[in-house]
């Protein structure tokens, strides 16, 4: 997995140690591991409280689900570069395939390799109101295709 992807997620996600309630109402532990939807890990129940070795075994989990959700559902995605394809990936990883299968029109830009119009696209959606700086982050990415740098 790829490790630019993975320090994007930890700085957008933010580790914690304990079970929070995210924005959605969702128990959740770690760099944003819904333990609603997924409350065991290798056949065990995640507990309340983990270390960051964990959190970070979770992550990469986590990374590979939202990874093989994104090409079973859109296979268009194994087209793109590296890094728009990580940008697919944190949007999955963020909403869940379903809500990034949501953004027709985005996909429907990266296939036809309009980045500018993807960018619009990711931007103009409820998705950059609820979250805007990550948002224009992942957009950024998508219209540059490079990583885009984590603030400091």
């Amino acid at each position: 997995m790829n490790d630019e992807l993975k320090k994007q997620l930890e700085f957008e996600e933010g580790f914690r140690s304990k079970v929070y309630l995210c924005p959605a109402g969702k128990r959740t532990i770690g760099f944003g591991h819904n333990l609603d939807a997924q409350p065991w890990f290798r056949g065990s129940d995640i507990p309340d409280e983990i270390s960051l070795e964990f959190a970070r075994e979770l992550l990469n989990y986590d990374l590979l689900r939202a990874r093989r959700g994104l090409f079973r559902e859109w296979a268009l995605a194994m087209l793109l570069s590296q890094p728009r394809m990580d940008a697919c990936i944190n949007m999955v990883f963020q909403l869940g395939i379903a809500g990034f299968m949501e953004f027709r029109k985005l996909r429907k830009a990266l296939a036809a390799g309009d980045w500018q119009k993807a960018h619009d696209e990711a931007l103009n959606s409820a998705w950059a109101k609820q979250t805007p700086g990550r948002a224009k982050r992942v957009a950024w990415q998508l219209l540059h295709d490079q990583y885009y740098e984590i603030p400091s």
